[in-house]
């Protein structure tokens, strides 16, 4: 079944111009149209048997996102690729394998329901690792030395747009984005440090509480390598206490409250039944609340006992 809306053959030729549009200028002419071929052909082959697959059911956006992801990886890669002085009988197998890599990850990303920013982290792992995977291979068959495959290994096209772009107050794409003071960036920078080590939906919980221009920010800076070695340590450490002195303080908790709390809670239940709840608890959370339904505070860290509480309010309601 075809998807409706989704043109991928006028779609291909425009991401292949929009390439066509940001190709370093020392670039030769044949360097130039090799890049946009290659991401037309691969938009095209991606876009052709996205269409024509009848067990996906993709709509419109999710058959463009695959796409699209094709076509900017072959584009920074095969850059990449050119920088480094790979010879150009090599960059082919390489590029499709990387192509291949976005073309399955990111499918089974939008079929799993996760969430875009994620998608755009875990195609990059995936496109990395396969990047690094075939130009191994090649140091191995003796095609290119190890000091050409660190060399390519070592050239990252999509942070070089990164950093240009964060310069001249756009995004990656050249869109103007909103001017920052370069204290707010110093700040924005280090959020990421800390937000790039949390699990998914942290990262997820924490961003949304953000401006969208702000999470963009700090979702851009969290993708760069290195990013710890570009900040001055003093300065990152500056910019944590500034941004603690910015939070809420923590409320504290009123351990007799929360003990009080947690009898009335209790007391309308049978032990028989609090004794099931807790089967699986640790003996010092048992003892709490037996103690509790007894009226005895056998005492419990504050912050612990208001989870239990919250707890047993759930499952007794």
């Amino acid at each position: 079944m075809a998807i409706d809306g989704f043109d991928f053959k006028g779609f291909s030729k425009n991401l292949a111009d929009q390439a066509s549009q940001v190709i370093p200028a020392e670039f030769s002419e044949a360097d130039r149209q090799y890049i946009v071929n290659i991401v037309y052909n691969f938009c095209y082959m991606a876009g052709e048997a996205i269409y024509n697959d009848t067990n996906l059911n993709f709509n419109a956006d999710q058959a463009s996102i695959v796409t699209q992801f094709i076509g900017e990886w072959a584009f920074h890669k095969s850059i990449d690729l050119i920088k480094s002085g790979i010879e150009p009988q090599f960059r082919d197998g390489i590029l499709q394998k990387i192509a291949f890599t976005v073309f399955e990850i990111a499918k089974q990303a939008i079929i799993k329901n996760i969430p875009q920013p994620d998608m755009i982290a875990l195609v990059e792992h995936h496109v990395k690792k396969a990047y690094i995977e075939a130009l191994e291979e090649l140091k191995a068959k003796g095609a290119i030395s190890e000091e050409k495959m660190l060399e390519a290994e070592n050239h990252s096209n999509i942070d070089d747009m990164a950093r240009q772009a964060a310069e001249q107050g756009t995004d990656v794409e050249g869109n103007p984005v909103a001017q920052v003071s370069d204290n707010k960036i110093l700040k924005l920078a280090t959020l990421a440090m800390v937000v790039k080590h949390l699990p998914p939906q942290k990262q997820k919980a924490v961003l949304s509480k953000l401006s969208p221009d702000d999470a963009m920010i700090i979702q851009e800076y969290a993708q760069m390598d290195g990013l710890e070695e570009k900040i001055d340590q003093n300065v990152t450490l500056k910019c944590l206490k500034e941004i603690k002195e910015t939070l809420p303080e923590v409320k504290k908790v009123n351990p007799d409250k929360v003990f009080d709390k947690l009898h009335a809670i209790v007391s309308g239940s049978t032990p028989a039944r609090i004794a099931a709840i807790m089967s699986t608890e640790r003996n010092a959370v048992k003892s709490y609340v037996t103690g509790a339904l007894e009226g005895k505070n056998t005492k419990l860290a504050p912050r612990v006992g208001e989870v239990v509480c919250k707890y047993l309010e759930e499952k007794l309601v």
